[in-house]
């Protein structure tokens, strides 16, 4: 089954969510696979980057770098997104080998 890609709409509505990392592990995963790949998307995310961080920023005297920053919170929310999935697929193997050992020795009981 082909994986459904996410569109540029979709990206592009959802790039509040994405600084403010609002989104969910799928939905974060998606979205910077997107904007690695679609220039249009980048571009705009780093225009609302530039805005909503940018702007918070002008009142500080300290000197910032906007684009390394957007490249850090891109990896950052996609390292963090993958080891969610990761703990969630660990946590279901675990609850899956208690449900099968625990019917393993349910039945045993039972056959007594």
């Amino acid at each position: 089954m082909a994986k459904k890609k996410i569109s540029c709409m979709e990206v592009q509505k959802n790039i509040p969510a994405f600084i403010e990392n609002d989104l969910d592990s799928k939905e974060t995963l998606e979205f910077v696979d997107h904007v690695r790949h679609c220039d249009t998307c980048m571009e705009e995310l780093s225009v609302e980057f530039l805005v909503l961080v940018g702007i918070k920023r002008l009142d500080s005297a300290s000197a910032f770098n906007l684009n390394q920053e957007l490249d850090d919170l891109i990896d950052y929310n996609e390292q963090r997104a993958r080891q969610k999935r990761q703990t969630s697929f660990f946590i279901f193997i675990g609850a899956l080998l208690a449900a099968i050992i625990g019917g393993y020795f349910l039945s045993g009981i039972f056959r007594k």
